[in-house]
Order: structure tokens, then sequence, then C-alpha cells
């Protein structure tokens, strides 16, 4: 009977060893660094400053005025304006790496600037990031198409490519850049960038 007893306890402690299963390699947990629209879902960097005593015709002078000699690598286009409804948009880009067929190569990375204003305080937002042609030739890609894990810009262990790494890192650069100099340009003072 003890024996009887020790080999079902034997069967029994080796069943689960021969029930187990291999799980499937898991992906590491990379996260986004870029900041996120909650209702777009699209990279955007922006916000609401207050500028007390400011009135809404003298936000928006400052405004046109930044717009119009913004530096970068290309010149600000100023696509809608309207003193009246105290809003301004344009469209700038940025030239960075991306890999193209197994090539490096310096392609256009485009942002539309909005900037609302009222009296006391204004609304920025830098955001619609995408790459085209330059040349208007080709479709333009969304930037957050290349952000969604996939083989072209993710590596097998669910991290960017070094393609991909260094156009986050502009982007980064380039976006914090251009917050700080619209709330410099539109306060009248210099401004931290404590993001």
């Amino acid at each position: 009977m003890k024996f009887l007893v020790v080999m079902l306890l034997a069967v029994g402690t080796l069943t689960p060893a021969h029930a187990q299963v291999k799980l499937p390699k898991l992906r590491a947990a990379w996260v986004n660094p870029l900041p996120k629209d909650s209702i777009s879902g699209k990279v955007s960097y922006q916000g609401v400053v207050q500028v007390p005593g400011a009135t809404q015709a003298a936000l928006y002078a400052r405004a046109k005025k930044w717009m119009e000699t913004a530096p970068g690598p290309t010149p600000l286009t100023i696509e809608n304006q309207d003193a009246m409804a105290g809003k301004i948009t344009g469209k700038t880009s940025e030239l960075v790496m991306q890999n193209l067929f197994g090539a490096n190569v310096q392609v256009p990375l485009w942002r539309t600037i909005t900037i609302q204003v009222k009296p006391g305080r204004f609304r920025y937002q830098i955001t619609d990031f995408a790459f085209d042609s330059g040349k208007g030739l080709a479709p333009v890609t969304p930037l957050e198409n290349y952000l969604t894990p996939n083989d072209l810009t993710f590596d097998s262990n669910g991290y960017p490519k070094p393609v991909l790494q260094s156009t986050i890192e502009a982007i980064q650069r380039s976006g914090r850049q251009q917050a700080t100099a619209i709330r410099q340009a539109l306060t009248g003072k210099a401004v931290d960038d404590n993001w």
C-alpha cells in the first residue's frame, strides 16, 4: 500500500513537468518619450501660458512676428491667420535622417504650429509631424506610423532602430526649442525649458 501511495505521488509530481508550455519571448516595454495629445493621439508639444495685462491684439502681433521670423532650417510658412479670432497657423520642416531602402538619407520632417491668443493668455501647439520627399512627389506619412512597433522601424527586441531613435531625439530637441521660443516671444521674457 505504501508503495502505491509513493508511486501516485511520484507520478503526480511529474505530470506538471510534462504539461509545461513554452512561453513566447516577451518584447521589451519601450515607452515613447514624445508628448502625445490625449484626444488626437498625435505627437504634440502644447501649452497654455498666462500673460497678465497683455491684450489679445498685442499677443497676436507677437505671435505673427514670431511666425514671420522664426529661426530654423526652413522658413516658417503662415497658412492661416485671423487677427479677430486670435489664431495663426504655420508650417515648417527640418531635415532628419531616415533609412530608405537600406540607405540613410535626410528627409524633411514637417510640423504644424498653431498659436491662439486671448486677453492675458495664449495657447500654442506644435503637432502634425509628417515626412515627405520635400518635393511634393511623395505622399505625406504621419510620424505616428513610424512609432507603432513594426519590423521596419523597430528591432526584434521591441526598441526603435538607430534611425528612428535619432528622429525621436531630433523631434525632442526641436519641439522643445520651438515651444521655448514661442513662450519667450509672446511673454517677452526668458523662459526656462523645464519640460
